[in-house]
């Protein structure tokens, strides 16, 4: 199992050796499985002299790792990476003390203040399903997609239905895939593993045929490996017959995306930003009469007009665990919403959120605000 580099959180390496003077760290980063790595993938050559007396400089990973992650919604995402570290260390004479070679893998995960340094990065301290939340609140009648990291070993999922339901499911690479003809009967189970391929590292399990489910069926995920124990999520079915839901679209604490559908009021609210001037409008050239003007032309003339829309959406109730679900939602760097139509890319615009608690609140449910993350006249060049 690979050692982990969270890049939204700091990864540092610590290089030390009694005769260090200096230190250089040669870093690759590539996709694919580990033996793909070429020449060409030695992306920095990073050098650090030991300060005073000191036998041990340090360098700090993720910032430049994070420029290789990269996401285009229904195309591709590049959320993992593997990583080469080559360190060779120097004495005070320029000769070579050692030179060690070190592998990673790289998420665009990251850990709270509370998870201490290097978050996750030692064995079996990346959980199996890659979402905080054992309960999941689905639309009636759209997919259920749940993350799962593939290097706990052999992962079975298995549907426990209490109605029998004729689903189809499968694990797949991406979000977004949606089902074809090879995925298999709910009443079969997955079997996940992995190949060593970046891009299959974090895969989603993906349910579909969902109003065919009863509130309350379930998944149990179980590994090979005993470092890890079961996990049951089970399925909360919401029909909301009087509001359209809206499917928010994140990346998660551990670097997987992740779903939350919004099950009431939603309003959209356009800002319109523009520049004007005061424009001449007195006709001078009518036949050899006196000056005039037109009635119906503008004075004060409006130019580089354009808007920017807002939306306000509700997510309904739910259970005080769904905190963290929200934290995580704002401290995204990368949100979609899904209409029912299009995917769009949003940004959070409410700064500030009172998280709530069962014992204040009898039912738990949020508003929150997002820009859309572009101008409504499309102004690409």
């Amino acid at each position: 199992m690979s050692t982990i580099i969270n890049t939204r959180s700091p990864f540092y390496k610590k290089v030390s050796n009694a005769s260090l003077f200096s230190a250089k760290l040669e870093l690759s980063v590539w996709t694919g499985v580990i033996g793909d790595k070429i020449s060409a993938d030695q992306k920095y050559t990073l050098k650090k002299q030991a300060i005073g007396s000191n036998t041990y400089v340090s360098f700090e990973l993720s910032k430049l790792i994070r420029d290789y992650m990269i996401t285009e919604y229904n195309n591709y995402a590049t959320d993992t990476l593997w990583i080469e570290t080559v360190t060779i260390i120097y004495n005070s004479s320029g000769g070579t003390v050692s030179t060690t070679t070190e592998n990673y893998l790289a998420i665009d995960g990251y850990g709270y203040f509370e998870d201490a340094i290097n978050p996750r990065s030692v064995e079996y301290t990346t959980p199996m399903v890659l979402q905080n939340n054992i309960n999941v609140y689905y639309n009636d009648g759209q997919d259920i997609k749940i993350p799962v990291y593939a290097e706990a070993q052999t992962i079975t999922a298995s549907l426990t239905s209490n109605a029998g339901a004729d689903v189809y499911w499968e694990n797949v690479e991406d979000f977004w895939d949606v089902y074809d003809v090879s995925w298999g009967s709910g009443t079969t189970d997955i079997t996940i593993t992995d190949d060593g391929d970046t891009n299959q590292k974090i895969q989603y399990v993906i349910i579909t045929d969902s109003e065919d489910l009863n509130d309350g069926d379930y998944v149990t995920f179980s590994s090979t490996n005993a470092s890890y124990s079961d996990i049951v999520i089970t399925l909360k079915k919401v029909c909301e017959p009087k509001y359209t839901p809206l499917n928010i679209i994140f990346y998660n604490k551990y670097g997987a995306l992740q779903n939350l559908w919004f099950f009431k009021k939603s309003t959209t609210n356009i800002n319109i930003t523009s520049e004007q001037f005061k424009n001449n409008i007195i006709d001078f050239d009518n036949s050899g009469g006196s000056p005039t003007y037109s009635l119906s032309k503008h004075q004060e003339k409006k130019f580089l007009a354009n808007g920017k829309e807002s939306i306000t959406i509700n997510t309904g109730f739910y259970e005080e665990s769904f905190n963290e679900i929200i934290r995580q939602i704002m401290l995204s760097e990368q949100v979609w919403v899904y209409d029912g139509t299009n995917t769009l890319p949003i940004n959070l615009k409410s700064n500030t959120l009172q998280f709530k608690k069962s014992v204040n609140e009898k039912l738990i449910a949020y508003t929150v605000q997002f820009d859309y993350a572009f101008d409504k006249i499309n102004n690409i060049q």
